[in-house]
């Protein structure tokens, strides 16, 4: 009996370890997700950047509003970057991956402020 309640014990501990590592692989699948978005992210400023250098002085209504849908789903998803590598940061064993995207989304943040602080001043 004492060896039954041995083995119970040892199967009960081998189980909550495979928990752990299954949420930290979760966790880890988080931060490469938002490691992937923010290079998405990247992608869409660039695309953005580009139609609004390209563009001419009298931009069409479709080409704006196609400038602002993407510019809305940018946001979007640098807030979910945010977010996901905020707790990446606190919780994954990907620590670094987390800051740099942590550190991008920030960086992408700062840029649409300082567009929007030039767009106003004229």
């Amino acid at each position: 009996m004492g060896v039954f309640i041995f083995i119970a014990k040892g199967e009960r501990d081998l189980s909550q370890e495979n928990a752990v590592k299954v949420k930290n692989n979760e966790f880890d699948n988080m931060v490469r997700f938002a490691f992937r978005l923010t290079g998405v992210n990247i992608l869409i400023l660039a695309a953005v950047g580009l139609i609004g250098l390209l563009q001419p002085e009298e931009m069409t209504a479709w080409l704006a509003l196609v400038v602002l849908g993407l510019i809305g789903i940018n946001l979007f998803a640098n807030l979910i970057v945010f977010y996901l590598s905020l707790v990446g940061l606190f919780k994954s064993t990907l620590k670094w991956r987390a800051a740099l995207a942590l550190l991008f989304s920030l960086v992408l943040f700062a840029l649409y402020l300082l567009i929007i602080a030039v767009t106003m001043a004229g």
